[in-house]
């Protein structure tokens, strides 16, 4: 009979150790998945506020870069980009950047269009100079760019 209790209290206290270990196994593994989630999570967030203020800022200058023309909206809110006979109006609209096109001869409003980035702000001004600084803050990320209007090659009598 001694023996009968002494296995049973040995396979409790064999059971009971498992159990605790795997206790321990299990917590722990809820710890680092919780840990590795909240790492991952602010660098998706960093990531994406970056990318989205730098690639609007890209997106705008290549505009400007390309036309013939650029002409600011008052309060630097937004820009009409002219290229040939359409215009190209990119503004920032409530919390978001839209982009509107059509003719050139036409008007077209700096409110509305097709939304091209989420939760951004414009911001372009001209300097002294000709250039043109282009900032966009997307969430609490600024990214900046200056770029001009790349030249119409007009009359170039110099070698004349």
């Amino acid at each position: 009979m001694k023996s009968l209790k002494g296995r049973k209290l040995a396979d409790s206290v064999s059971s009971v150790g498992s159990m605790i270990l795997f206790l321990i196994f299990a917590s722990c593994s809820l710890i680092i998945i919780a840990a590795g989630a909240s790492t991952y999570a602010r660098i998706s967030d960093n990531v994406n506020n970056t990318f989205t203020a730098a690639t609007a800022v890209k997106y705008v200058t290549n505009k400007i870069r390309g036309c013939d023309r650029a002409v600011i909206e008052e309060g630097g809110r937004g820009i009409a980009v002219y290229n040939g006979e359409l215009v190209c109006v990119i503004m920032s609209d409530a919390e978001d950047i839209g982009e509107r096109s059509g003719l050139a001869e036409a008007y077209i409003d700096y409110v509305g269009g097709d939304i091209i980035f989420r939760n951004a702000h414009l911001l372009v001004e001209e300097t002294e100079d000709g250039m043109f600084r282009i900032a966009v803050m997307a969430r609490d990320e600024w990214s900046e760019s200056y770029c001009r209007v790349r030249d119409s090659g007009g009359d170039d009598t110099e070698g004349l």
